[in-house]
């Protein structure tokens, strides 16, 4: 049995798994964003709370927390200023780079996460729970396989 599609024939299942692909991320990513606004933050600063929890043994430069992001965020240097502003990250200036910051989670930041995680939780059961386990595990898996096919 042949795998894969043939790049010469037009499958218009692609274009249809495609548009379905972005609607759900595009509904997702809204409604994540909706719960965010109760919190105070937007969704890339929760994202970048995230990875400073994840890492929170360590301190990051901004090059670091960017690459760790799930999506292109052009400006990362105007998402940790408003999150030192709402004192949630700590940002000291490295002494052999002026130029470079390292930036940590601090407890507030922490306390906030932990706030957080359980709105998150409930959203994706809100979104996944109509998949049974192994639902679950064949989207995984296929979604998997095709983020590995480009990047």
């Amino acid at each position: 049995m042949k795998r894969g599609i043939d790049k010469n024939k037009a499958n218009p299942l692609i274009g249809q798994t495609f548009s379905t692909l972005l609607s759900c991320q595009q509904k997702l990513s809204y409604n994540i964003s909706k719960e965010m606004k109760v919190f105070g933050i937007t969704r890339q600063q929760y994202e970048v709370l995230a990875i400073l929890n994840d890492n929170s043994d360590k301190a990051m430069n901004l090059n670091k927390v960017k690459s760790h992001l799930r999506e292109n965020v052009p400006d990362i240097s105007r998402i940790v200023q408003r999150l030192v502003e709402k004192r949630l990250i700590n940002r000291t200036r490295q002494a052999n780079d002026k130029r470079n910051s390292a930036i940590s989670i601090n407890d507030k930041g922490i306390s906030l996460i932990k706030q957080i995680e359980p709105v998150i939780k409930e959203k994706m059961n809100e979104f996944f729970g109509v998949l049974t386990s192994e639902e679950l595990g064949e989207l995984s898996r296929i979604i998997a396989k095709v983020n590995q096919n480009k990047d």
